[in-house]
Formats: structure tokens, sequence, C-alpha cells
């Protein structure tokens, strides 16, 4: 359980949440940004992304005043782009700021912070115990800095909440990091606006590939952001051509924007018809085509909580010992997870170390548990909760 102290003296007037760029990360986010401008309305509230999957940097567009770009319109911060409860949103380009040195990666930093002291927040929420994101509280002037009680720098914080990602997860987690200003969350449904643009795109994309909406739709997106999380590609080929033995069942391969080899090895093997989206660094349209779909089924990763987000039925497959931070979601046949349950030959008890087997290159050891007839199983008991529901109607 976490504790915290909370402050009423005054309210907060101009508030900034620095934030982690993964998708996922930013889709969690939003019932604690629902929560802060349903308390305090009449604030204006920013978010600071530090984006990792927005687009690459060219070495022309490294100065220093290039590393904030303010209402970012592609990768993860898209995500917030529409979103009603943030008012201003602002991307640190963390590619291009890995690809500084020296001088120029400090006149960056220093960027960084003197604008964060520029828009005189009164209040600065970190919503990761990273020291960065500390730093960046500190220097803003802000009177109010909230954050992780027992991080490394958390004595430049003047509010620590007692709480956990490892104990509450990911979602609560941020909760709770609001809850210590006085906000009232009510809700922790996630959300994520989709625009009529995008819908009118994922139709298209559909008649175009001569899909509809009476077939059974399902979005595979094999992708993530580490080699370990990624379920072998070879069993997701498997498991494609054995869901589309049903004629009534299409596949929809969606491709990530940072690694082709997970898709290039499923193609290499897969055996029936593969339609393929590349929606690229468009979520909306990714989101939008993710609507039309009966299931999504992915790795632990971004696609997952985006799924969530639009209300889509998701089946994740997680690793042995991390749903700690990312089950969370109540497990139903809405928002589904596999895991494995064998004791792992490499790691110690109740840790994950990632390891993959030696001449493989995707997949831990207790992800290559989970068996293809085990995910084809778990699929057909949600279809056939989903078609009991609207046959219900």
């Amino acid at each position: 359980q976490s504790t915290c102290s909370i402050i009423l003296t005054n309210n907060p007037r101009n508030l900034l949440l620095i934030a982690e760029g993964q998708l996922g990360d930013l889709l969690l986010l939003t019932p604690a940004l629902r929560a802060m401008k349903t308390t305090f309305s009449s604030a204006t509230i920013s978010v600071l992304v530090f984006d990792r999957r927005g687009r690459p940097p060219t070495w022309s567009n490294l100065a220093p005043a290039e590393i904030i770009i303010d209402r970012a319109t592609s990768g993860a911060s898209s995500a917030l782009v529409k979103n009603p409860n943030v008012d201003e949103l602002f991307t640190i380009n963390r590619a291009a700021l890995a690809k500084l040195y020296g001088l120029a990666k400090a006149e960056a930093e220093f960027t960084i912070l003197r604008f964060v002291r520029r828009k005189k927040f009164d209040t600065v929420i970190c919503t990761w115990p990273e020291d960065r994101f500390t730093i960046c509280a500190f220097a803003s002037g802000a009177k109010a800095r909230v954050g992780q009680e027992g991080q490394a720098l958390d004595w430049l914080l003047t509010l620590k909440v007692n709480t956990r990602v490892g104990s509450r997860g990911v979602l609560e987690y941020y909760c709770d990091l609001v809850r210590a200003l006085g906000a009232a969350v009510t809700s922790n449904r996630t959300e994520f606006i989709i625009p009529e643009s995008s819908r009118r795109w994922a139709d298209e994309f559909l008649r175009t590939c001569g899909l509809d909406r009476s077939q059974k739709l399902i979005a595979i997106h094999p992708d993530a952001t580490g080699d370990y999380k990624i379920w072998p590609p070879e069993r997701y080929a498997a498991l494609v051509d054995k869901l589309q033995t049903d004629a009534n069942v299409r596949v929809i391969l969606f491709r990530g924007v940072e690694d082709e080899h997970a898709v290039n090895d499923i193609r290499r093997v897969v055996r029936t018809k593969l339609t393929e989206a590349d929606p690229g660094h468009d979520i909306e349209n990714f989101a939008a085509l993710l609507q039309r779909c009966a299931l999504c089924v992915s790795n632990d990763s971004g696609p997952r909580h985006l799924a969530a987000a639009i209300g889509t039925p998701s089946l994740a497959f997680l690793r042995q010992f991390h749903d700690r931070q990312w089950k969370v979601y109540p497990e139903d046949d809405d928002h589904a997870t596999l895991q494995g349950k064998e004791k792992c030959p490499v790691c110690p008890p109740n840790t994950c170390l990632d390891k993959v087997p030696n001449w493989e290159r995707f997949g831990s050891y207790c992800l290559r548990m989970i068996s293809v007839d085990e995910a084809f199983a778990r699929i057909s008991e949600i279809l056939s909760y989903s078609e009991g529901l609207r046959s219900s109607r």
C-alpha cells in the first residue's frame, strides 16, 4: 500500500508532469491526468515527455535548441496530443540527445533546464524515480515538487510519496503521485482519442485488403523494446496459421517502427496468407485499425495498452515476474495475459533476469514456456466470450 501526506494549502495553477516517453507509460498516465484536470479544473496542465521512440535525428538537426519539440505529432508523445486533460505537451527528443557529446551535450541539458525554468511552474510531478526528472523539477523553481520517496535524489523533492512500482503497478503508482496533491482518482480507465480521419484510413485499409467487419480480425503485434520481451517469431507464425484455419478469421500483422527482424522471421515461415499493416509513427491510424479488430495479441508492449485504451480485448505474453509492474488490468477476457509457470533453469527464484537461450535471438526462457497451443486455446476462449456478449445484446 502507498502512504502520503496531502498538501492543500495552495491549489496548483501551473502544473507539470515529467514523463517517460514509451507508449504504454503515457497511456497509463491518462487516469492521473484526468484526475488532476477534474480536481484542479482551472489549472494549466503540461506534460514534458522524454520520448524514446520518436523519429531518429539527422546530423543536421542536432543543435541543442532542436532537442525540445513543442506539440509533438509523432512518436509515443502523440498519444497525448488530443488528450483533453493536457493543455500543453512538450517533447524531449531522447534519440537526438543521445547523439550529443561533450559541450554540445551539456548545452542541450542546460537548454532543457532553462526551458523548464522559464515556464514558471508552481508544481512539478516526477512520474518516475529518475535522477534527471528530479533535477528538472528542482531546476524549475516550483515550490511543490512531487516524487517517489527513497529515490537517490529525493532530498530535492518537497513532497515524497511512499509508493513503489513493484508493489503497486505502474497505473496505480501514477495515481498515487497525484493523490498526494489531493487529486481525486475516481476511475483508472485509460483513454486515447481517435480522430475521424484515422477511422476513414482504417476503413480504406480494410477495403483495400478485402477485409470487412463480418470477419474476425485479430491484430498481432510482435515488436517490443527488447528482443528478450518478444515471444519467438516462429511461434507467432504457427499461431497465425492455426488461427487462419478458420475461414472467417483473418490476422493482421502490425509492423513495429523500430525492429523489422521479428516480422521478417514470421514472413519466412508462415504458410497462410499474411495481411500486413504499417502505420509507422502514426499512432492514431494504428489505434483506428486496432479498434476494428476483435482482439490484439502482443508482447508486453505499448499496443497492449493502446488496445485497452480504445476498448479492444487483448492478450499479452508477459515474462514470469514482470506482472508486478505491468499486469495493471483485471485478469479477464478483455485484458488477458499468459506467463510461463515452470521453474526457470537459469534465473534465481522469484526473479527474471531476461535471459535468452544461447543461439536464440528472441524470447527469454520464461516466455518460451508459453506454447502455441496454450495461446490458441486462450484466444478461442476470448473470442467465444465476445461472441456471447454480442448475441446477448
